[in-house]
């Protein structure tokens, strides 16, 4: 009888902490899209930054609705951290996994945008600081001015201006940059 009930609580557990294959596959894709927004958050490549943006979009509305999502983000943190431990995991990230639909929404991608067109704004203005021909500098500021445009054409949230501004704020920095 006492083998019995212990046989029985061992199929008990391994049921009950079993991952169903949906559970699986919800926390494959979490980990994908803390991989991708990883990328998002820190390229300064326009294809590669639309590209992954886009994934990760796609990721987070594709997560099955019948999972268990703090299960399985907790399965997706574990498995990203024992990759990468030397990437912090940032709270925009854990939020996404917590609330997908998040990286669905204009807000997000507009905010994304303009903090990807900021981080390039930075290392444009590294270069510059570094290179010693007015052509040179010119060159460097044409592309900020370019991809202003590229980046606020995309823009589409209901705070769009807010982030125009700001992008416009930055290029007026670059571009004095050039003028020194």
């Amino acid at each position: 009888m006492i083998t019995f009930l212990i046989v029985l609580t061992a199929i008990f557990l391994i049921w009950k902490f079993t991952p169903t294959p949906v559970n699986k596959q919800a926390a494959g894709m979490m980990f994908q899209i803390l991989e991708s927004f990883n990328i998002v958050d820190s390229t300064v490549k326009l294809d590669v930054f639309t590209q992954r943006l886009d994934f990760l979009r796609q990721l987070a509305n594709g997560i099955p609705t019948n999972t268990n999502k703090k299960k399985c983000a907790e399965a997706a943190l574990q498995s990203y951290v024992k990759k990468y431990p030397n990437v912090p995991i940032s709270p925009t990230a854990r939020l996404i996994l917590e609330q997908p639909q998040i990286a669905a929404s204009a807000k997000f991608r507009d905010e994304a945008a303009t903090a990807f067109f900021l981080r390039t704004c930075y290392k444009l203005k590294s270069e510059i600081a570094t290179l010693k021909t007015k052509t040179a500098k010119q060159q460097r500021i044409e592309q900020a001015r370019d991809l202003a445009v590229i980046i606020a054409d995309r823009l589409t949230s209901l705070e769009k201006q807010k982030y125009i501004d700001c992008i416009h704020n930055e290029l007026a920095i670059v571009s004095d940059m050039g003028n020194q």
